[in-house]
């Protein structure tokens, strides 16, 4: 698939890597969202209690938003991303931890679309919409199989991304959305912060603009606005489960959202994500009947989190 001639490859890159430029700010603007932490740590539990000691790797884990919860919770985990300023502020973030803890702790730098671990995971989990920032399927495709060869056999993938809101994508391009004044957590600067976005039909990836104007304390402009891209692949149902299916994994449970309820692939409307928990096929079933995976189209809500997969 061609991106359409207002697009690029490049457009592409700079959206999954300007937005982690400045980690500082990352970790402002997402200090209350606990929603998906609270969702992961009791999959990592559920996941202890089936299997005893986990092994977790956390994938694009950023700043350590959920690897340090993790941690503290008793797991070993490996963190893995390619930005550097995120790596250095999650490193300096386990170093406050205390020892027993950030020894079960590896950050390791590297690319979604191209690591190689040994299978070792109990565990991976791709948190907070971070597989969108891969457009093209063949990455998705790598991504997919480098988690399956990291994981156990008995081992699961879990992953969140936004549903694709069709309102959304058909805003003017030309208005600025979500009008906010607020101060940098670092320098103090008191900034406008505006967005838009363009979409691309062809690679189905929307190009976000954030805009972020510097104010004097008047509310006066002062400064040239700063402009960050990130760009965010729109998924639906069917796309994940048959990108899944042919990197060689099958589908556990789905939901629609950290609440746990149950994702319906036919109405996404209601859902506030799309949430999957996978895991590597198997080779054989032994002639053995396989259960119903739990949570699926069931019309009802799962066991604690994800319902009792092993």
């Amino acid at each position: 698939m061609r991106p359409s001639p207002a697009f690029s490859p490049e457009l592409e890159e700079a959206g999954s890597k300007e937005p982690f430029e400045d980690p500082v700010l990352y970790d402002f603007e997402y200090r209350r969202r606990r929603a998906d932490v609270n969702f992961y740590r009791r999959l990592a539990e559920e996941k202890r209690e089936a299997r005893g000691q986990v092994t977790i790797l956390d994938l694009a884990c950023g700043t350590g938003r959920l690897t340090l919860p993790l941690l503290r919770d008793g797991h070993t985990v490996v963190g893995l991303d390619r930005s550097r300023p995120m790596l250095a502020r999650a490193q300096a973030r386990l170093l406050r931890l205390r020892l027993s803890r950030r020894g079960r702790a590896l950050l390791l730098r590297a690319d979604l679309r191209a690591f190689s671990l040994r299978p070792g995971a109990n565990l991976a989990i791709c948190a907070f919409h971070s597989l969108q920032h891969l457009v093209d399927d063949r990455d998705i495709l790598a991504f997919f199989r480098g988690v399956k060869q990291a994981l156990l056999p008995d081992g699961w993938f879990a992953f969140d991304v936004l549903p694709a809101d069709p309102a959304w994508i058909a805003r003017d391009p030309g208005r600025r959305w979500g009008r906010t004044v607020f101060r940098h957590p670092g320098t103090g600067q008191r900034l406008l912060y505006t967005t838009n976005h363009l979409y691309d039909p062809v690679r189905r990836a929307a190009h976000i603009r954030l805009y972020l104007q510097p104010l004097d304390e008047k509310g006066r402009r002062r400064g040239p606005e700063r402009l960050v891209r990130l760009c965010h692949r729109q998924f639906q149902p069917f796309e994940l489960e048959r990108l899944l299916g042919a990197a060689g994994f099958e589908v556990l449970s789905t939901f629609g959202g950290f609440d746990a309820r149950p994702l319906d692939p036919d109405d996404v409307s209601v859902a506030s994500q799309l949430i999957y928990v996978a895991r590597p096929r198997p080779r054989s079933t032994g002639g053995r009947t396989k259960r119903p995976p739990p949570g699926r189209g069931q019309g009802k809500k799962p066991g604690k989190t994800a319902g009792k997969f092993a």
